[in-house]
């Protein structure tokens, strides 16, 4: 026998990360108030407060940006923060480490089921928006699209960071109640555009949620190519910088009760 039949074939990444995408999805299925608190309440959320806006294409628009704002804090930051604490309590992450997955596979591994459905739910609520509330239908559907993903992989950069000082799954509400929080509190999320201090604004629209609703606003509208632009590459800027973070504050051993 040849050196190279008896070495044994190293899965590649994606057939790691698709993997790792079935293990959360399992684990996903198997506890009914996660499923509850990542896949119902975030979507019922969203259907609650999509209709809740007065006349035209634009508040409408404006209102959805706020409402997919909600669901990728509640739905991928908080449920992320999560999860990352429980499979370290758990030593799944540690299990995984000493196996053939790299740090950053395992890492965004842990991630893919809620970020896939986090795209599901944001398609149904856009879909609903159109469908029911009589919205235009998005004129620039990739855009949007990579406005989602990329917010949605910011706020799981966070989730990861965040996890490093949340002792476990029971402690996630508090530790991530302050980021929430400060996260919902950006111009174009929950706090309307305007209702802010000038200066402030200007400041406060830069954190991830801001860049991340006028990529949905602009895109949906299909305005605005020069803000779209800068808006997309302050989300990029935004995910390298939280995935640093989370690489630099990450914790694999469980820490103590």
């Amino acid at each position: 026998m040849s050196r190279a039949a008896a070495t044994p074939q190293v899965p590649g990444t994606a057939t790691q990360l698709l993997a790792l995408l079935r293990m959360e999805l399992v684990a996903l299925s198997r506890n009914k108030t996660a499923t509850a608190m990542a896949v119902v309440t975030p979507l019922a959320i969203g259907f609650i407060l999509a209709g809740d806006y007065e006349g035209g294409a634009g508040p409408g628009v404006e209102r959805m940006a706020s409402v997919l704002c909600l669901v990728v804090v509640l739905g991928v930051h908080h449920h992320l923060v999560t999860v990352y604490a429980s499979r370290r309590q758990e030593l799944v992450l540690k299990r995984l480490r000493a196996g053939v997955p790299s740090d950053t596979t395992i890492l965004v591994g842990a991630a893919t089921a809620t970020l896939a459905i986090f795209v599901a739910q944001a398609v149904i609520l856009i879909g609903y928006g159109v469908v029911v509330l009589g919205l235009p239908v998005p004129e620039n559907p990739a855009v949007v699209l990579a406005g989602l993903i990329l917010g949605a992989a910011v706020m799981a950069a966070f989730s990861a960071a965040l996890s490093a000082v949340t002792r476990s799954s029971e402690a996630a509400m508090l530790t991530s109640l302050p980021t929430s929080a400060l996260f919902l509190a950006t111009p174009g999320a929950l706090v309307p555009l305007g209702a802010l201090p000038g200066g402030v604004e200007d400041v406060a629209r830069f954190l991830p949620l801001g860049p991340f609703a006028e990529v949905i606003r602009e895109g949906w509208l299909g305005e605005g190519a020069v803000e779209l632009i800068a808006s997309l590459g302050i989300l990029a800027a935004w995910l390298v910088l939280a995935w640093l973070l989370a690489r630099a504050v990450f914790r694999w051993e469980p820490r103590p009760s």
